[in-house]
């Protein structure tokens, strides 16, 4: 497992920070999470064991509570970057010309951090405040990402 994580989970998340997911890529990263974890385990699809006896068994979590632990701990780090950093003024500009598709919108980074905050409960008006101090915002993070992970246990 150690093995696992360190190589293929590093290798499946690569960059993912910046990723503005979509429900379907959440299946398909968590499919192939799981798939990887009966290989591992030696489970196969016919012993009918739910996932969420492979994840406790292999001792991990589901791959959407890895991806937005990185993602709110990138944030973070872009919060508290120096105002000149490309990354940080990407995070806070507008467009200043165009517009937006007509039909159905692409989902916007920005909005799938202020959904990815509202899950964890972070209020979005907060988060230079609690960013700025680096340990305050790991612990909002962590008691943030907690319950959506007993959430994912419990099935």
């Amino acid at each position: 497992m150690a093995v696992y994580n360190a190589i293929c989970v590093s290798t499946l998340l690569y960059t993912c920070e910046g990723w503005t997911t979509y429900r379907r890529h959440i299946r398909a990263l968590e499919t192939f999470h799981i798939r990887c974890l009966q290989t591992i385990l030696r489970v196969h699809w016919w012993d009918k064991i739910p996932h969420v006896e492979i994840r406790r068994r292999a001792g991990t979590t589901c791959l959407e509570t890895i991806l937005l632990r990185r993602q709110l701990r990138w944030l973070g780090h872009v919060i508290r970057m120096p105002g000149n950093r490309l990354p940080r003024s990407l995070l806070y500009s507008e467009l200043s010309c165009g517009r937006r598709s007509v039909g159905g919108q692409k989902k916007r980074f920005k909005d799938h951090i202020k959904w990815s905050l509202s899950k964890c409960g972070i209020p979005f008006d907060r988060i230079v405040e609690l960013a700025g101090d680096r340990e305050e915002w790991r612990a909002v993070c962590d008691k943030g990402w907690q319950p959506l992970n007993q959430s994912r246990i419990k099935g």
